[in-house]
């Protein structure tokens, strides 16, 4: 529970501190983590992955990329288990359950082959993840599984997700470089960080994302930001603070 509202003076919490006592994920809730390139969203939304994710509530991470050393070192700090298709094949399925998967599918270096084939996989596990509950679904860049993918991407399921996926306890994690590139249901999460931007257009997008909450100290906030910290905003609580390095 945070110790302020957005009357009060903002708190600040280092993130350690934050994601250790601060930070009360429950099943179904969606969260969504937005900072320009080289902000720290991945950093900070994989650490907050190795605290909400467990063999009862696991996360899918999809990946997109060939290869990704960020991305190899989390699912071995967090013990997540990298598989190329889901579902899992049964030798991975009977194995003691990780707290996560991270979903890379193989890659041929033929964007339509990889293409068609990542998208086969991510909608088999999001769908899945739906209809089973308990399950934390997290695309690092999200435009690219919403945008990028053949015969208009994953839109659909992701918004499924959002939209009902609460019932169910399956949860959307979403990060993007910017607001205005992700579906509007993004801004809905119960979780959200926003990471510093200079840019005057995307401060004001964030304004009004977090507008149920204050969006002229919001916009004032993001604009004074340091390197790697993020304005939290809990909309079910209406609360903030500001989560350091």
């Amino acid at each position: 529970m945070l110790r302020n509202d957005w009357r009060g003076d903002v708190m600040h919490y280092g993130r350690r501190e934050f994601v250790r006592e601060v930070f009360d994920y429950k099943p179904g809730q969606h969260v969504t983590v937005l900072a320009p390139s080289g902000g720290g969203k991945t950093q900070l939304s994989y650490q907050l992955l190795k605290e909400a994710a467990s063999p009862e509530c696991p996360a899918l991470v999809f990946v997109m990329k060939p290869r990704d050393e960020t991305v190899t070192r989390f699912s071995k700090s967090a013990r997540f288990r990298t598989v190329r298709q889901w579902p899992p094949s049964l030798r991975d399925r009977l194995k003691t359950k990780p707290p996560g998967w991270v979903v890379w599918p193989e890659t041929t270096f033929d964007p339509d082959i990889d293409e068609s084939r990542q998208k086969a996989v991510f909608r088999a596990a999001i769908l899945d993840s739906y209809k089973r509950g308990d399950r934390i679904l997290f695309g690092d860049e999200t435009y690219s599984l919403e945008n990028e993918l053949p015969q208009g991407g994953l839109k659909k399921e992701v918004r499924t997700v959002h939209t009902k996926g609460r019932s169910m306890e399956c949860g959307m994690w979403v990060a993007s470089q910017r607001a205005a590139w992700i579906s509007r249901w993004s801004y809905q999460a119960h979780h959200l960080f926003l990471g510093g931007d200079m840019d005057e257009d995307a401060q004001k997008r964030l304004g009004e994302i977090a507008a149920a909450v204050d969006k002229a100290l919001v916009r004032r906030i993001v604009a004074d930001l340091e390197e790697f910290e993020f304005l939290y905003i809990n909309r079910n609580e209406r609360t903030m603070c500001i989560v350091e390095p």
